[in-house]
């Protein structure tokens, strides 16, 4: 898929969250490039909401992946988010003057000029955003955003309401993308960076994302969450061949993956920011197993270069590991894609939801075994939709797949079995971080979790459960002082 040169277009009556002035949002004169049209178009608008969620996705992963242990940060780079040191990741900013600022801009614009596909599109992209905005800093604000002059300090909402309004505009962005096509009417197509106008594969995607918030909810009652999954799947992708059905935008030589501009290429310059963690390299290299069976995805998800072995980098002690996310990587390639919702997600979502419907309890335990076939089999689907799109060779897949520590038939299938896989297929994604709290950072599910080393005093020895909110947002809205919480204080959904 060609992905567009595009640029971001942010309007001046939204914008209120790029300036820190009060005089200049009363007057709404904010954030205008003289050289730009102040006319945006649906056409200019969807391909701008696109690549900016994607590098808002990068953004929130960059510093989460540190909080799930699938990275550790290197004492050069910013090793303060893994040791949890007043950790306030600046993807806020991002988050709401490119995401959902033109995300709103395009909604907008396509209920004015009755264009219910672009409509849809809008709804499903603003979810992304916000789930992220709000899985990261708890309670934030949306209802009422975007209402500069009127209105410059937002209120926050509570994020059980946040949920809400997202169920909502995933079913309205379903209806919308099913409407029959009318004549005249504007409708996607190359400006589409993922789908190229094919409306339903975003009712399906939408179908998804609404079984992924489902499933946030399992503390408050896990049969619950897991059956209002189970309801909405049906709906949501289908088996392929290929990755085309998946959410996920893909770059090319020219517009470049944020891994691999921000990460794999600065590898190659001696710049090091993040690598694999220990957990996360000894989950894959044989490591929790005791060497008896090494994951063939290893070499798609590091690279330990000149190094004899795959070692990890501890959380917090920034140095000691021998692997990097380089160009040679599934994800540090130029053209690799942001993943934000898979097939391999999805099967390994319904093995969880399917283990807990059935009476499965979350604690991990050896002794808590046994589900369905149907858990099973959706268990071993998601490990091999995974290896697939990342290439792997039958020969090789299979060998894994049957397996004796892998192939553990359904009476002996744990919690810990799917979540260790739903890790590894979430690797540098913002949910691997939520299914972490959601188990409460469990070693008996994720082998090897640990407390980072040199962690910050004031984290009281207690893990990470949010980050604070950015300094300026707090210094310009009074709003926010409220939402400002310890960063071991739990968001709602992981109480």
């Amino acid at each position: 898929m060609r992905k567009l040169s595009i640029h971001y277009i942010i309007l001046p009556a939204l914008a209120i969250w790029a300036v820190g002035c009060k005089k200049f949002v009363e007057n709404g004169d904010v954030n205008i490039n003289p050289n730009a049209s102040s006319n945006a178009t649906l056409v200019t608008l969807l391909p701008t909401v696109i690549e900016a969620t994607g590098d808002n996705q990068y953004r929130v992963a960059f510093a989460t992946t540190n909080f799930a242990q699938q990275t550790a940060a290197y004492s050069a780079g910013f090793i303060d988010f893994d040791r949890n040191n007043d950790v306030r990741v600046e993807a806020f900013t991002y988050i709401y003057g490119t995401g959902l600022t033109n995300a709103k801009i395009l909604m907008d614009l396509a209920n004015t000029r009755n264009a219910p596909y672009y409509a849809a599109i809008g709804k499903i992209m603003t979810v992304i955003n916000l789930s992220m905005a709000t899985d990261l800093y708890g309670d934030v604000p949306y209802s009422d955003a975007f209402k500069a002059p009127a209105v410059i300090y937002p209120k926050y909402d509570r994020q059980e309401d946040i949920y809400t309004m997202m169920q909502q505009y995933l079913d309205e962005a379903i209806i919308q993308a099913q409407t029959p096509a009318v004549a005249g009417v504007e409708v996607p197509g190359r400006d589409d960076l993922i789908y190229n106008g094919r409306m339903f594969r975003w009712a399906q995607a939408a179908s998804f994302l609404k079984a992924r918030l489902y499933m946030h909810l399992t503390k408050k009652g896990a049969v619950t969450a897991s059956n209002n999954a189970l309801s909405v799947l049906p709906n949501a992708f289908k088996p392929a061949t290929n990755d085309s059905s998946e959410l996920q935008l893909i770059y090319n030589t020219r517009n470049l993956n944020p891994w691999n501009a921000n990460i794999a290429k600065r590898v190659e310059t001696g710049n090091f920011f993040l690598a694999p963690s220990r957990r996360f390299v000894e989950t894959v290299n044989g490591g929790i197993y005791g060497g008896v069976l090494v994951d063939p995805r290893i070499s798609k998800l590091m690279d330990k270069r000149s190094s004899p072995a795959y070692v990890g980098m501890p959380n917090g002690l920034g140095t000691g590991g021998s692997v990097d996310i380089t160009q040679s990587t599934y994800y540090g390639r130029d053209a690799a894609p942001m993943q934000f919702a898979t097939y391999a997600e999805q099967k390994l979502l319904e093995a969880e939801a399917r283990f807990l419907a059935a009476g499965g309890t979350t604690n991990g335990s050896s002794t808590d075994t046994g589900s369905t076939q149907e858990a099973y089999d959706a268990y071993l689907a998601g490990i091999t939709a995974h290896m697939n799109k990342l290439g792997i060779d039958e020969a090789s897949k299979n060998a894994y797949l049957t397996h004796p520590l892998i192939a553990v038939t359904p009476a002996k299938l744990t919690m810990s079995d799917i979540m260790k896989e739903k890790q590894i297929a979430l690797y540098l994604h913002p949910e691997a971080w939520v299914d972490v709290r959601r188990y409460d950072y469990r070693a008996s599910i994720f082998k090897g979790m640990a407390l980072p080393a040199n962690q910050a005093a004031s984290m009281g020895g207690q893990f990470i459960r949010r980050s604070g909110l950015p300094n300026d947002e707090v210094s310009r809205n009074p709003n926010s002082k409220a939402s400002v919480k310890p960063l071991a204080e739990k968001v709602w959904w992981d109480q």
